[in-house]
């Protein structure tokens, strides 16, 4: 008994320290533009020619800087820092540019504000954190006269990434809240 306990407590401990391997980016998307960009240079290619177009930064908080990105129903991407579901002003002066096309969606059906995070953290927890996220945008919202009836909220946590490198602005990219139409 003595020695299956030490096999596995060895085990156990092999197993802690190989740690994961490191993702390396094959290119990170830019959300204004939907072309790639290659994470080593942050230029576009787009046809074999290139510009210079490069990601927005990460602050301290570790939230996207950037003022790229927007839904596919065309509303402003709202960024978050790590573990975080409030929205600072920045964000919130995003949403308010954006109000007129959101009343616009509105009139023609319900909208669904989506939280998303980074790949940091249980399922359960990023399930969680994205759902407040959400529900924080949804708040703005309800506070800016859109009816909340007409909102619907949704987490996908960490299962819906628009960016897949491992790089501090790609990783800062995904967290973030999206506001969509829904189709009636």
């Amino acid at each position: 008994m003595k020695r299956v306990n030490i096999l596995t407590g060895a085990v156990c401990a092999l197993l802690l320290l190989s740690g994961c391997s490191q993702k390396q980016p094959e290119s990170v998307p830019d959300l204004s533009t939907g072309q790639s960009l290659d994470s080593g240079s942050g230029v576009s290619k787009v046809d074999g020619s290139m510009s210079s177009e490069t990601l927005g930064g990460v602050n301290s908080e570790g939230k996207y800087t950037g003022t790229d990105g927007v839904s596919a129903s065309g509303i402003k991407l709202l960024y978050f820092a790590t573990d975080q579901y409030r929205l600072d002003s920045d964000q919130i002066a995003r949403i308010m540019s954006d109000l007129p096309k959101i009343r616009q969606l509105v009139s023609r059906g319900k909208i669904r504000v989506e939280g998303n995070c980074d790949e940091f953290g249980t399922d359960e927890y990023n399930h969680a954190l994205g759902l407040k996220r959400a529900k924080s945008v949804k708040q703005v919202l309800v506070a800016n006269g859109i009816d909340a009836g007409s909102i619907e909220i949704m987490s996908y946590g960490e299962s819906n990434p628009v960016c897949t490198g491992n790089t501090p602005p790609c990783h800062a990219k995904n967290r973030r809240a999206e506001i969509n139409s829904l189709k009636r």
